[in-house]
């Protein structure tokens, strides 16, 4: 079943990739939600959530959906999408920080400094939103922090895969906003929805097929 539903992923997101390109807004409405519904469906393959872990994860990717439904609109909701995704991450946070009973401290540095430099590459074209995106990429750099963390106490495939999940996620996030803070560029959507599912995918599996 997650082998299928891995497929219905690649295909709704590649499909959505497209539509973007060609501006085809009314099929981005229904590949876009169709992609992270797949994805959810990694987690509830194993079953129904029975502990924080799992439920942080499924409660972080319908968060998601929510931002991604608000993003999505034509005009784009960014303040309401912003928000969605900021309480995202801290579902993850909480996720991932269950499996840890400390920071390790130089993953945890390396995060911060990812996110520092983030935000100064982005700073400059931030104006009023220079709070609410600082307060985002903190957010994103304690998902990073504490995933690495728990990867690195225990090395299974699972936690791997949510360490890796959240690294593509903080790039995902920076091209998004250098894409739209700084300069859009050609390939930009594809970067960024590429790595984006790619991200969530991989945090799914680690509560869903890689969970133990």
């Amino acid at each position: 079943m997650s082998w299928i539903l891995l497929g219905a992923t690649l295909a709704f997101g590649t499909l959505h990739i497209l539509a973007d390109y060609q501006g085809r807004w009314v099929l981005t409405y229904i590949y876009k939600p169709m992609t992270l519904v797949a994805i959810v469906g990694l987690v509830l393959v194993a079953g129904a959530p029975d502990d924080l872990y799992r439920w942080g994860v499924l409660g972080g990717l319908l968060l998601s959906l929510v931002g991604d439904v608000f993003l999505m609109l034509r005009p784009a909701r960014f303040i309401p999408g912003l928000c969605a995704f900021l309480l995202a991450h801290l579902a993850y946070v909480a996720a991932f920080a269950s499996r840890i009973d400390m920071l390790a401290w130089p993953p945890a540095v390396a995060a911060i400094l990812a996110g520092a430099g983030m935000l100064a590459l982005l700073w400059p074209g931030l104006g009023r939103l220079r709070w609410p995106v600082t307060l985002y990429v903190a957010a994103i750099a304690a998902m990073v922090a504490t995933s690495v963390s728990a990867a690195t106490a225990m090395p299974d495939p699972g936690r791997l895969a949510a360490a890796a999940g959240a690294a593509l996620f903080l790039g995902s996030d920076a091209c998004l906003g250098y894409a739209r803070f700084r300069r859009r560029f050609p390939a930009a959507q594809g970067l960024i929805l590429g790595s984006y599912y790619c991200a969530q995918a991989l945090i799914a599996l680690s509560a869903g097929a890689l969970y133990a």
